[in-house]
């Protein structure tokens, strides 16, 4: 078997970021994808499953990384394929939420059936950075533009942020070795009240004024009518929900430590504004 990575998934958010950090550490990086995409370099289309076949049938590969949602329709026929630890499969910390929402028994299985055949799954809290993700990037950059920050609920609820550059170093990490087959809770190892990072970001950005609060009978009646806004209801009610992880078992079984979480912040904040 080679010294090769193979990133199913390679044309999103995560997927990007992964390559690039892959190739820029000089790891042999492959991108496998559904639909071709010019921009990734070397690429394998999976067009079939006979395409994936071939790919993981040659001795090339010694990592594959999935990264598609496991709530998704369309993944089990690449599920059925991991075949030990050097595959290392995403799943979400959203997957333990007490709040039901759509797929979610369905992708606790297929963590299941990952472990069962010697897989490794990563369940990261919300990921954020480079100025493209859809969690902290959207608060930074309404910030920036309208001055007001807007707290929803108490906002005692604790969240665990994890840029995108450490879930990057993880894989990194494990492309050189072979990590315990488990299931490991992935965050950014500081996990803060969401009324603190708020003000963590209102300092950065120089934002002046108290923070406005929106109650959680307000929260009630949005989550009924959340479909009205584009929204699920179990979307809205996880607002108040505590997003954090317990990653001591990544950090001790993986080797990986990210960057606190004040700098990638500060960070975060350059990166959103630069994309402007």
């Amino acid at each position: 078997m080679g010294e090769a990575s193979l990133i199913v998934g390679a044309s999103g958010y995560v997927g990007r970021a992964v390559l690039a950090r892959l190739r820029s550490a000089g790891v042999d990086a492959v991108a496998a994808v559904r639909s071709d995409a010019q921009d990734l370099g070397e690429r394998i289309l999976l067009d079939s499953q006979s395409s994936l076949d071939r790919a993981l049938a040659s001795d090339r590969f010694s990592q594959v990384v999935h990264l598609p949602q496991l709530t998704r329709d369309d993944v089990d026929w690449v599920i059925d394929r991991v075949d030990g630890p050097r595959w290392v499969v995403f799943s979400s910390a959203q997957v333990a939420s007490t709040v039901p929402a759509p797929g979610t028994s369905l992708a606790r299985a297929r963590e299941q059936r990952v472990l069962g055949r010697g897989g490794i799954v990563l369940r990261p809290t919300m990921i954020f950075g480079r100025g493209t993700d859809r969690n902290l990037t959207r608060t930074i950059r309404f910030l920036r533009r309208w001055r007001i920050p807007i707290l929803v609920g108490d906002g005692t609820q604790r969240i665990d942020p994890v840029h995108v550059d450490d879930v990057a170093d993880l894989i990194v990490n494990l492309s050189g070795r072979t990590g315990r087959p488990d299931l490991y809770e992935i965050g950014g190892g500081c996990p803060t009240p969401v009324c603190e990072l708020l003000a963590t970001l209102c300092e950065i950005l120089g934002v002046r004024g108290a923070q406005i609060r929106v109650p959680l009978s307000a929260l009630r009646f949005a989550a009924r009518a959340a479909r009205v806004a584009g929204l699920r209801p179990d979307q809205v009610l996880r607002l108040v929900e505590d997003k954090t992880a317990d990653d001591s078992a990544a950090r001790a079984s993986l080797a990986w430590f990210p960057a606190p979480l004040p700098h990638r912040l500060e960070q975060a904040v350059a990166e959103a504004l630069s994309r402007r």
